[in-house]
């Protein structure tokens, strides 16, 4: 009667459902529809087209990843600002995954549904949306490679683009 009582509990625990943990992965996003005004300032641009933007998720915590122009050099970067410099707690259920984030005059909430990987970006109060963006998922390594070859990808762009006033 034991054993049969232990069986059924294990079977009823194992029954519920589950969803995959983030933990180690990032997504790549890239702009459906977003407002200018409410992208990253120092994020690479080409043609006022914004370039894409990682999500990294380790420990619970989310950090943004950027694609920038410094100079003449397009690298991968995370946050720059002290503000943003933090990783994020995130929430998650089977749904969504959600944080929020700060910068210097905003403080917006993010929403990934895992279903579609449509990731918003929103007013706090959740009135009003700022950003769609597609996002597709990678595994730690994976997520890395891809913004750093996105980054290349820019570059070899940018280099081989005929340069106004260069001598």
């Amino acid at each position: 009667m034991k054993k049969l009582l232990i069986t059924t509990l294990i079977l009823l625990i194992q029954s519920y459902p589950s969803f995959g943990s983030v933990d180690g992965k990032g997504i790549v996003c890239k702009c459906l529809d977003c407002k200018l005004e409410h992208l990253d300032p120092s994020s690479y641009m080409p043609n006022n087209v914004p370039t894409e933007i990682g999500f990294h998720f380790k420990i619970n915590k989310v950090a943004i990843y950027y694609i920038r122009k410094i100079g003449d050099k397009i690298k991968v970067g995370e946050n720059i600002q002290t503000t943003l410099r933090k990783k994020k707690r995130f929430l998650s259920d089977e749904n969504e995954i959600k944080w929020t984030y700060k910068d210097s005059l905003n403080i917006y909430a993010y929403t990934l549904n895992r279903k579609t990987l449509i990731l918003s970006k929103m007013n706090i109060t959740k009135t009003e949306k700022y950003n769609i963006r597609k996002c597709e998922p990678f595994s730690e390594i994976e997520f890395f490679n891809k913004m750093n070859k996105l980054s290349e990808n820019y570059q070899n762009v940018y280099d081989n683009k005929p340069q106004k006033n260069k001598i």
